[in-house]
This record gives C-alpha cells, sequence and structure tokens, in this order.
C-alpha cells in the first residue's frame, strides 16, 4: 500500500511545474467560476459572507471524492501486468487511489484554514473532530471505489455513467448552497439530506467555514453511509476478486 500511494503521488505530477498546486488551483478556478455565478447572476451566494472560501471549504472534499472515483475505474486495469505477476491483497490497488487524494486534500485544507483565518473566521473547538470526518469519508468512498474498480473490469461505460453521475450527484449536494437558511424547498432539502456525501459536506462547511459544531443528523448520515458502503465494497470485491483476475 505504501509503495502504490508513494507512485501515485510521484507519478501523478511528474514533469509538472505546478505539481500539488493543481490540486488547489483547480477548486480555485471552479470557486472564481460559482461566486461569479451566484453572486452576480442567481445571486443567492450574495447572502452568504465570504461565499468564495464557503464554496471551497465544501469544493475541496468533493474534489477528493470524484477524483477518487474517477481514479478507480483505472485501477485495476492499468495494474494488469502486477496482478498477473505477483499475489498481493488486490483491494489495495482502490483504496491506494483513495489515500492519495486524501494526502492532496489534507495539504489543500491546511492552506484553506490558513485562508479562513485571514478572513476572520475564527476556529473552534469542533475543528478538532475534522479528521474524523476526514477518516469516514475516505472510508465511504474506499468502498465506492472498490464496487467501481471490479465494475468497470467487465462493463467500460462505468468510467463514462460515471462522469454523468457525478455531474448529477455535485449538485445534489449541499456544496455551493448551505442547508437549513431558506435557499432551496423544505422537500427538496430533505431529500438532499440522504446523499450519501451530505453529512461529509455538512460537517466540513460547520467545523471550518462556521466554527461550529456540526449538527447531529450529519454524523449519522456520515456513519451509517460510510458503514454500508464500505462493507458492500469490501464484499463485492472479496467476491469478484477471482473472476477479475481470470477476466484481466
Amino acid at each position: 500500500m505504501k509503495s502504490l500511494v508513494e507512485k501515485d503521488l510521484k507519478v501523478r505530477y511528474k514533469r509538472s511545474f505546478l505539481g500539488f498546486l493543481w490540486f488547489l488551483l483547480k477548486p480555485l478556478f471552479s470557486m472564481v467560476v460559482y461566486t461569479v455565478v451566484f453572486t452576480r447572476i442567481l445571486r443567492f451566494g450574495g447572502a452568504i459572507e465570504h461565499f468564495s472560501l464557503f464554496l471551497l471549504t465544501g469544493l475541496l472534499p468533493w474534489n477528493f471524492f470524484s477524483a477518487s472515483l474517477s481514479a478507480s475505474t483505472k485501477t485495476l486495469l492499468d495494474n494488469q501486468k502486477l496482478i498477473r505477476s505477483i499475489y498481493f491483497p488486490r483491494v489495495a490497488l482502490p483504496i491506494s487511489s483513495v489515500v492519495a487524494n486524501a494526502v492532496h486534500m489534507l495539504m489543500a485544507l491546511a492552506v484553506l484554514e490558513v485562508l479562513l483565518i485571514a478572513f476572520g473566521h475564527t476556529p473552534n473547538l469542533s475543528l478538532v473532530t475534522l479528521p474524523i470526518a476526514v477518516i469516514f469519508l475516505a472510508a465511504m468512498t474506499a468502498g465506492f471505489s472498490m464496487m467501481i474498480s471490479v465494475g468497470n473490469v467487465y462493463y467500460r461505460d462505468v468510467s463514462q455513467f460515471l462522469e454523468v453521475i457525478l455531474l448529477a450527484w455535485f449538485y445534489a449536494s449541499p456544496i455551493i448552497y448551505p442547508l437549513g437558511m431558506g435557499i432551496i424547498p423544505a422537500r427538496m432539502e430533505a431529500f438532499i439530506r440522504f446523499n450519501p456525501v451530505a453529512g461529509a459536506m455538512e460537517i466540513f462547511h460547520s467545523t471550518m467555514y462556521y466554527g461550529t459544531w456540526p449538527e447531529l443528523w450529519a454524523w449519522i448520515s456520515l456513519v451509517a453511509w460510510t458503514v454500508v458502503i464500505l462493507a458492500a465494497g469490501l464484499l463485492i470485491f472479496k467476491r469478484m476478486e477471482p473472476s477479475v483476475v481470470k477476466e484481466l
């Protein structure tokens, strides 16, 4: 696992002048676009102080989640020779992509926290719970990644379908809008709370942007979804691993 993560971190930005900064520059660019759209065109972002920082607080964990799922579609296919050459727990392949992306997210979150403090968002004791949320989000992402990596071996449409799903999933998550402020209809908000990543996004916004303790529903949602999805991912990957190796 250590070797796979190190390889991913080294290869990803090989011969790249900006290197890790790309992980921060991409959400920064998205932040600028969404800020213009939702403060100048749709205008609801104007009701949120430092809307750009609010956006970035949600975009960083979302980019980790979406990048990890996208990378998982290729983990088994790109390592066919390694899988055929030696025996090792193949589950390490999709998980290593998640860990590598988590490293980038943690570094980007550290930069974001400095920006938040600079703009007057004083850290609260609730910030100590953020690492727990990161661990649960990473575990849930690993569960999804295991299922996707197996599915893409049999059906290459999975990678194409994932792009469409992630686009819809993004707007169905509380990333560019807050919950509990009446910005979206009550029925829609109740539906959004059942989103697997909604609890995680609420925790990131609460602990980093607002400096408050996250609501209980956010923790219950994050923990419950993580347990279910991680268990399902491990079960599916374990059952399908022998046939996947033959397919490759």
